[in-house]
């Protein structure tokens, strides 16, 4: 099976994200403002934003696999080495990991597909709420908006 781009794009994100949380941080990319000043103000490594909300949801995807597949793609993306390596770990051959990682692919666009309708789901459920809570007779937030308008122009701002 093919990788997904964005999956893929997504998982090395996720990699650096699960990497910066294993050392001291909270996913956040780490400076070392000593080397820095050590090193007349120049450094050497380029650091990768990471989006942690989408690390988060990345993460909560690939905790949805099967046990065989999460450790597969745990230890493809995470941990360092050769596929010799990885495949030595996982106790199994190199093309059975990249076979697995083609099966994991498509189920984490599921999982997040699902972590997004759910989101939407929770959205509207709210705004539902906020609007049934308003009192009757009382101006929607455009005419509120229009009428805002309308003073600020009387007065001159």
């Amino acid at each position: 099976m093919a990788r997904i781009e964005d999956i893929e794009r997504r998982l090395l994100n996720w990699s650096r994200w699960k990497h910066g949380a294993g050392a001291r941080g909270l996913g956040y990319a780490r400076v070392n403002l000593a080397m820095v000043v050590v090193d007349g103000g120049q450094e050497r490594d380029s650091i990768i934003p990471t989006d942690d909300c989408e690390a988060q949801d990345t993460d909560a995807a690939v905790m949805t696999l099967p046990s065989e597949l999460r450790a597969t793609v745990e230890v493809f993306y995470v941990h360092g080495g050769t596929m010799a390596a990885k495949a030595k770990i996982l106790c199994c051959t190199e093309p059975t990991i990249r076979n697995r990682i083609g099966k994991a692919h498509p189920m984490i666009q599921t999982a997040l597909a699902d972590l997004a309708a759910k989101r939407r789901a929770r959205r509207a459920l709210v705004e539902a709420g906020q609007a049934s809570a308003r009192p009757k007779g009382s101006v929607s937030d455009e005419t509120f908006v229009d009428q805002m308008k309308r003073i600020q122009a009387r007065r001159g701002f």
